[in-house]
């Protein structure tokens, strides 16, 4: 059987090596779509790795997010809740009892909001933080918002890109530090300017400021980042644990990893590589219905050749395994030309992708999605070299002879 085979293959190889440039146009369909398929995925791969990049690198992976439900769902549309769950510190408190992994953890509300600065008005991010939060940050001037003898004072502690505005110039004055900035009707004393290199402007003001309606209207969240990647599961699960057994419902509190931004990323790439390779696809079972056509006018060609090999000892089985042979080797032909084909458009369109979208990434080469188109290109040459390798092994010998 084995060697039975092995003859097949080789008499399919020289049939190719004869018909050489007969088997490109044959399995001109099998390399334009095997390279398509390549182009295509080996894009999206790149696509998709650039885009898990992007949300590593704008997104810590080590977060995980404990804040209130502010709006309700109704019939799509977002309508703001009158009274959300207000986490207090008590409630920050028996938040973290449940946490056992070691975390750095805060509680904090932004909002944007216009300030007043000498006779300048401006917009600004207004961040409501407690002490957990402004002990991670660096002092570039000045002093940290929660020394002790400023903690229930009116004071501000701004970043780099609102301390130049207040500058008026491109360079960081310490000249603003002990001057005031309005916000609302109240003045808050700058005694501090972070390292923070933000474009967008921030003050930050201790969050017992945050008091009233606008307690109401920005709830402050609980953020969590844990300092090992590998303990943000655990640390959910306990979380979810604790909102189970707590008087809060999934409505009120939401916890939430940024593992998911991942994971959509990921499924969305998913639905649009099997859409497209779908689509795509059609292209190499029309390359398939050529090397059937081919092999169908193969059979007719050789027939003479077919009646001798069955008139000195071939068994049908023979004849077919042969032109079944030929069919595999053909499509694997047409595969391997397909794929480079594939490698040597996509580096050639890369430049050029990156040229209009400016968007720097490289695209990958996947060994398991190669091996697949492999195995997919020979079944589709399998399944097409079927009625053509039956028509040949039912040729009756002493007809086949006949035939000029």
């Amino acid at each position: 059987m084995i060697s039975s085979l092995f003859t097949s293959i080789g008499y399919a190889l020289d049939n190719i090596r004869l018909n050489f440039f007969h088997t490109i146009l044959s399995v001109l369909g099998i390399i334009i779509g095997v390279s398509a398929l390549i182009t295509m995925l080996a894009m999206i791969d790149g696509l998709e790795q650039f885009a898990e990049n992007q949300i590593r690198e704008t997104t810590s992976l080590n977060m995980i997010q404990v804040s209130s439900q502010k709006n309700d769902f109704v019939d799509g549309v977002s309508i703001r809740r009158d009274d959300p769950v207000i986490i207090s510190d008590d409630m920050y408190r028996e938040i973290m009892s449940v946490v056992t992994f070691p975390t750095n953890s805060y509680r904090y509300s932004n909002r944007g909001k216009e300030i007043t600065y000498s006779d300048l008005k401006l917009g600004s991010v207004l961040s409501f933080v407690d002490s957990a939060y402004t002990s991670n940050s660096t002092m570039l001037f000045g002093e940290h918002l929660y020394d002790s003898f400023h903690e229930n004072s009116n004071v501000a502690v701004i970043n780099t890109a609102l301390a130049k505005k207040l500058s008026q110039s491109d360079t960081i004055k310490a000249s603003v530090l002990g001057s005031n900035i309005q916000v609302d009707d109240s003045l808050y004393e700058i005694i501090g300017i972070t390292s923070d290199e933000s474009r967008m402007s921030t003050i930050m003001i201790a969050i017992h400021h945050l008091v009233g309606n606008e307690l109401k209207e920005y709830p402050p969240s609980i953020t969590l980042e844990a300092e090992n990647i590998e303990n943000v599961q655990a640390i959910k699960a306990s979380l979810d644990e604790w909102l189970e057994s707590s008087k809060y419902t999934s409505d009120e509190i939401v916890i939430a990893s940024n593992e998911f931004r991942v994971e959509q990323a990921t499924r969305g790439f998913m639905l649009f590589r099997l859409v497209m390779g779908l689509i795509v696809g059609i292209s190499v079972v029309v390359g398939g219905v050529g090397v059937m056509n081919v092999l169908l006018i193969s059979v007719t060609q050789r027939t003479n050749e077919i009646g001798v090999r069955k008139a000195v000892g071939s068994r049908k089985k023979d004849i077919y395994i042969q032109f079944l042979s030929e069919s595999m080797i053909v499509s694997l032909f047409g595969t391997v030309c397909g794929i480079i084909v594939g490698i040597l458009v996509t580096l050639a369109i890369t430049p050029i992708v990156y040229k209009i979208t400016e968007l720097s990434f490289d695209p990958v080469f996947s060994i398991p999605t190669i091996l697949i188109i492999t195995i997919v290109s020979m079944i589709i040459g399998v399944l097409f070299g079927t009625f053509p390798a039956y028509k040949a092994s039912q040729l009756d010998p002493i007809e086949a002879l006949r035939r000029d």
